[in-house]
């Protein structure tokens, strides 16, 4: 359908992830954008990392902008700059108070971020990152690959930001949401989301992408405002104005 190829999708990936995390969705999704973490400057704050963002994705003009976990959180700073379409959030948070009580209760602790030894985590990941754990567990093996690539600056601060986050977004677009109800990274029970994919864990882009493919159709539709033809595999209707996904 034309909405669905000609509307721009931007996607930011999560915490210690990059376009990988993304996969499924480039492939049904070819519009979709997955910005490049780029690294933070050492004063930067969440508002200043998001205005540049948002200065260079500027040019895509009106489009849907979402992204998982801590890439959520940074979607909704860069629609504030943005106004777009709507923002869709997966397996993230609207708002701070939505975070997990372990993350809130290490708040206290980001002074220690510095002393966290990525590097060596990253070194510790070899195993699982290997072909043979591929064979066994491709799901995690993926994630530690990417963590494995991860720039440990970003990572650092990232996690910093997560810690200091404070203020909740006003954004005049609509937000949507889909999550996991076996998250235990950002447990389901603190959030509102329009869809829960059931025995979702933190990572439903890669873990159940038909469901959050699903999703993205049905938000794309239903925003930009064009027919749907009901029988069309793949492409599900709203429920009380909310996005429903197809049984399992």
């Amino acid at each position: 359908m034309a909405a669905l190829e000609s509307t721009s999708l931007i996607l930011f990936s999560g915490l210690a992830a990059d376009a990988n995390v993304f996969v499924p969705q480039k492939i049904a999704f070819p519009q979709l954008v997955v910005p490049k973490w780029p690294t933070p400057n050492p004063d930067d704050t969440l508002d200043s990392f998001c205005d540049r963002l948002a200065d260079e994705l500027r040019p895509h003009g009106n489009a849907f902008i979402g992204g998982a976990s801590f890439g959520g959180i940074v979607a909704l700073h860069v629609a504030q700059r943005l106004n777009p379409l709507a923002v869709i959030l997966i397996g993230s948070v609207r708002s701070p108070d939505e975070l997990s009580r372990m993350a809130r209760f290490c708040r206290p602790l980001k002074p220690l971020i510095p002393l966290i030894p990525v590097r060596f985590m990253q070194f510790c990941c070899i195993p699982i990152a290997s072909k043979l754990a591929e064979r066994f567990a491709p799901l995690l093996c993926g994630l530690s690959r990417q963590f494995r690539g991860s720039d440990p600056i970003v990572f650092k601060w990232s996690l910093a930001r997560i810690l200091d986050w404070k203020s909740t977004p006003n954004l005049d677009c609509p937000i949507f949401r889909i999550h996991g109800d076996r998250d235990y990274v950002l447990p389901i029970r603190y959030t509102q989301p329009e869809a829960v994919v059931a025995g979702g864990g933190h990572v439903i882009s890669l873990s159940h992408p038909s469901d959050v493919n699903d999703f993205l159709r049905s938000v794309i539709i239903k925003t930009v405002g064009e027919p749907c033809d009901a029988t069309e595999p793949g492409l599900h209707g709203f429920t009380n104005g909310q996005p429903t996904l197809p049984a399992r």
